[in-house]
C-alpha cells in the first residue's frame, strides 16, 4: 500500500505537462492558462489624461494662488472624455476646462480640481497651488509599451481578461485544455431516465464528477459505462484514447469478483503505477499508464470515488498547466461542532468550513452515503488513531467548485 502523496507524485508525474497551445478570443479565455508570455502592443494610457473634473493648466501658473489672491487665466476650451486633445493649443496663461478621463492637451502639466476655483467659463481664478502631475495621469502610467503583463502559465481570471481588453487586445495564446474521459464500471449502473430494474442503480458518480471537470475548464471528451467485462471496457477505450489525455474510471478497483480493472488495464497494454492507497475511503484507488494517457481509477462508492477524485485530478490539472490555481487548497481550521471517532487508517471526513470554523454535520460517513455531501463544502484529515472533537486544530482541504 502506497502513501497518498508518493501516490499523487506518481500519478501527476505520469502526465506530460501541456505544451500545445491555441488563440482564443479574450471573451472565450476565462479560466484558461496562456501558453506565452504577453506582452502589451500599446501604452495605457496612449495619452495624457485628466485624473478629475477641473481644469488643465501650466503648473507653474498657479504658483502663489490661494483664496486670498487667486491666479486668474483665461478658459479657451472644454475637454470630455473621447474628445482629441490635440484641437486645442494653449499657452501658459490659459486653462482648459476638463472631465475625469479626457486627454490633457499640449504641454500642459496638471490638472486643478473644481473645487479649488471658481468654476469661471470665460475665465477661472485658482485659490490653490498645484504642483506638475497633480490629477494627470501621463502616458503609459498604467502599462508601458511592450511591458510584459502576463507570464507564460499564467491563470485568466475576469481581472485578467479587462486587462487584456484594456490593451487592446482581440485574442490571447493559452495552453489547450486537457482533455477528458469518463468510464464508470459496474453492470448494475444505469444512465437517469432509464427505468430502474431490481439490482440496478443510477449511476451518480459519471455526473458529478463530470461537473467538476468542466468548472476546471477541461475538455470532457467523452462519457460512458461499462458492464464488468475486461473486454468492454477495452473497446470503449480504444475509440476514444487517441482523443484523451486523462481517463478517470470509477468501479473496479477492489477484491471482488466483479473488480475487474487491473484485468481491463492490460486488456488495453496499460502498465499499474499503484493500486491501494494509504488512505479512507477510497483505499483501492489504482493508477496505471497506457502510452502517454494517464488514467486514475477511482472507487466505485460515490462518497469514495469524490475523495478519490479531489486528491488526485486537481494536483494532476496543476502539473499538467504548471500553475499551483488548479492544486487542491489546504489550510488549518478548528472543530466547531462535531466529532469522530479514530480509525486505523488515514481518513478524509466530510465537513463544512466557514472563516476557519469546521462543523462535522454529516452523522453517516458510510463511503456508499452521498446525500449529506450537500451540507459540506471541504474535507478534514484524520490521522489513524486520532480522535476528532470540538476545539481540536485540524487541516482541511478544499477544490474549485463546480
Amino acid at each position: 500500500m502506497i502513501e497518498l502523496e508518493d501516490a499523487i507524485e506518481l500519478a501527476k508525474h505520469a502526465l506530460s505537462s501541456q505544451q500545445e497551445t491555441e488563440h482564443l478570443p479574450i471573451e472565450e479565455a476565462f479560466g484558461r492558462v496562456t501558453g506565452a508570455a504577453v506582452f502589451s502592443p500599446v501604452a495605457v494610457p496612449s495619452f495624457p489624461r485628466s485624473g478629475m473634473d477641473g481644469y488643465a493648466i501650466f503648473a507653474e501658473d498657479a504658483q502663489g494662488a490661494s483664496k486670498e489672491e487667486p491666479v486668474t487665466l483665461t478658459v479657451v476650451g472644454t475637454l470630455f472624455a473621447g474628445d482629441d486633445p490635440e484641437r486645442l493649443s494653449p499657452s501658459p496663461g490659459e486653462a482648459v476646462r476638463i472631465m475625469t478621463g479626457a486627454g490633457v492637451p499640449g504641454a500642459m502639466d496638471a490638472v486643478i480640481k473644481q473645487e479649488w476655483t471658481d468654476l469661471g467659463d470665460k475665465t477661472v481664478q485658482l485659490f490653490r497651488e498645484v504642483a506638475r502631475g497633480t490629477n494627470y495621469s501621463p502616458i503609459g502610467e498604467d502599462i508601458a509599451a511592450g511591458q510584459e503583463i502576463f507570464p507564460a502559465h499564467h491563470y485568466l481570471n475576469s481581472t485578467s481578461i479587462g486587462i487584456l481588453a484594456s490593451m487592446g487586445l482581440e485574442t490571447v495564446e493559452v495552453l489547450k485544455p486537457l482533455r477528458v474521459g469518463i468510464i464508470s464500471t459496474g453492470s448494475e449502473l444505469v444512465f437517469p431516465g432509464e427505468r430502474l430494474a431490481r439490482g440496478k442503480i443510477y449511476n451518480s458518480n459519471l455526473y458529478t464528477l463530470a461537473s467538476f471537470i468542466r468548472a476546471s475548464q477541461a475538455e470532457l471528451v467523452f462519457t460512458a459505462i461499462s458492464s464488468d467485462d475486461p473486454a468492454e471496457f477495452a473497446h470503449i477505450y480504444n475509440v476514444y484514447a487517441d482523443d484523451i489525455d486523462l481517463l478517470i474510471t470509477t468501479g473496479g478497483v477492489s477484491v471482488g469478483e466483479k473488480d475487474f480493472m487491473p484485468q481491463a488495464i492490460k486488456e488495453i497494454n496499460g502498465h499499474e503505477l499503484f493500486h491501494y492507497v494509504n488512505m479512507k475511503p477510497g483505499t483501492p484507488m489504482m493508477a496505471s499508464k497506457e502510452g502517454e494517457r494517464l488514467i486514475l481509477s477511482l472507487s466505485g462508492n460515490p462518497f469514495a470515488s469524490l475523495v478519490n477524485f479531489h486528491l488526485f485530478y486537481w494536483e494532476t490539472l496543476a502539473h499538467f498547466y504548471q500553475n499551483p490555481h488548479f492544486g487542491l487548497k489546504r489550510e488549518e481550521g478548528v472543530i466547531r461542532a462535531g466529532e469522530m471517532k479514530p480509525g486505523k487508517l488515514r481518513r478524509f471526513v466530510r465537513a463544512n468550513v466557514k472563516a476557519g470554523q469546521v462543523d462535522i454535520t454529516a452523522k453517516n460517513h458510510h463511503s456508499s452515503v452521498f446525500h449529506n455531501l450537500a451540507e459540506s463544502n471541504c474535507l478534514i484529515e484524520q490521522q489513524a488513531g486520532q480522535t476528532l472533537k470540538a476545539g481540536d486544530k485540524v487541516q482541511l482541504c478544499y477544490w474549485k467548485e463546480a
